[in-house]
Parts: C-alpha cells; sequence; structure tokens
C-alpha cells in the first residue's frame, strides 16, 4: 500500500481543500523517493572506490542521525516526547538501529555492489509480502484472497525481472564471447598469411 501513498494522499488533501498542505505534502514524498532512490544510484560508485561496507555503512547511519535530530529539534520541541517512557521503546530503538539501519544498510550496500541499484530497488515490493507474512505468524492477522493474489503477482514479477536481467547478462556474456572467438580467429589466420608470406619469401 505504501506505493498508493503519494496518490491518497493528493485525494484526501483535495476533498479537505488543504491546498498549501497538498503542495507541501507532495513534495516531501517526491523528496523521500528521490532521496531513497539517489542513496541506491550512487552508492554502486561509492562501494567502487570505496569498499569498505561496515565503515560505509557506520558513515551513513551517523550523518542520517544528525539529520534527524536538527530536523527533530525543530519539529519537535516538547522534552517529554524526547524521554524514553517504557522497555519497549529501548527494544524498539536497538532494533531500529540494529537491524533496520546497520544490517539493512550494510546488505544492501553489498548487493549494490554486486548486482546494481536496479537488482536492490525490485526486491522493495517483497516487503509488502513479508510484512503480510509476519503479521500472520506474529499478530494472528487474517490473510485474504486479494493478498494472497497481490503477493503472488509481486513474486511472479519479482522472477521476471530476474529473469531478464540474466537473460541480458547471458547474452552479453555470449556476445563477448563470439567476439573473442573471432578476434583470436582473425589474428590467427593473419599470423598463418605471414607465416607463409615469409616462407615464400625465402
Amino acid at each position: 500500500m505504501q506505493n498508493s501513498v503519494p496518490a491518497i494522499t493528493f485525494i484526501m488533501a483535495s476533498t479537505l481543500r488543504e491546498h498549501a498542505g497538498l503542495d507541501m505534502g507532495l513534495c516531501l514524498l517526491l523528496g523521500h523517493c528521490l532521496s531513497w532512490a539517489g542513496w541506491m544510484v550512487l552508492q554502486a560508485p561509492v562501494s567502487k572506490k570505496y569498499p569498505a561496507k561496515l565503515s560505509l555503512t557506520s558513515f551513513t547511519c551517523f550523518f542520517g542521525l544528525i539529520q534527524f535530530l536538527v530536523i527533530a529539534a525543530f519539529t519537535e520541541r516538547d522534552p517529554k516526547h524526547w524521554k524514553i517512557q517504557s522497555a519497549e521503546e529501548i527494544y524498539l530503538i536497538l532494533y531500529a538501529g540494529i537491524i533496520s539501519s546497520g544490517i539493512v544498510l550494510s546488505l544492501q550496500t553489498w548487493c549494490i555492489q554486486k548486482g546494481g541499484p536496479v537488482y536492490v530497488a525490485t526486491f522493495q515490493p517483497v516487503q509488502t509480502v513479508l510484512v503480510a507474512v509476519m503479521a500472520l505468524i506474529v499478530l494472528g492477522d487474517q490473510l485474504y484472497s486479494g493478498g494472497i493474489l497481490g503477493g503472488l503477482l509481486i513474486m511472479v514479477g519479482l522472477y521476471l525481472v530476474l529473469w531478464g536481467k540474466n537473460e541480458e547478462k547471458r547474452i552479453v556474456n555470449q556476445h563477448n564471447t563470439e567476439e573473442t572467438t573471432l578476434t583470436k580467429n582473425l589474428l590467427a589466420s593473419n599470423s598463418k598469411e605471414e607465416a607463409s608470406a615469409g616462407a615464400e619469401n625465402c
């Protein structure tokens, strides 16, 4: 459903006639999408020049923390909201910091280094399927036929994208192999012609 957030936001804002909040909301959503896509695209050249994934992830998290603190200082000025109220909040903070940020960012950086940004972006819709399965197991939510059908379509789409990328790689490798073989054959025939011409001159 998160893919439909911009459309739903637009409809709700238009219905409520919140035109000022609509310019602002769409700009923030667009900025979020552009920032996330730009991060994935920029990881490919950065990981080639700086292949230390652990420290790269640490730098990403550190500068992200600074940005969040600056934004929070302007948007949340009530000191009560800055205090940790329960143990669940501590677990949530640890999970978000260790799993959602640290491990996920390092794995995404590694995947971008291996397969490219488009390969990683292709897997984004899979989180919808995983959330539905985890909600079924952990929270006991029900799965409906529409959700199951949507999950199957997402998996089929992902398989088709991966199959297409593998076919593209296979065709490129086959083309390179044919060019290499042709070059070797041309060099071999040229060397034979030069050898025969040298023998005739002798």
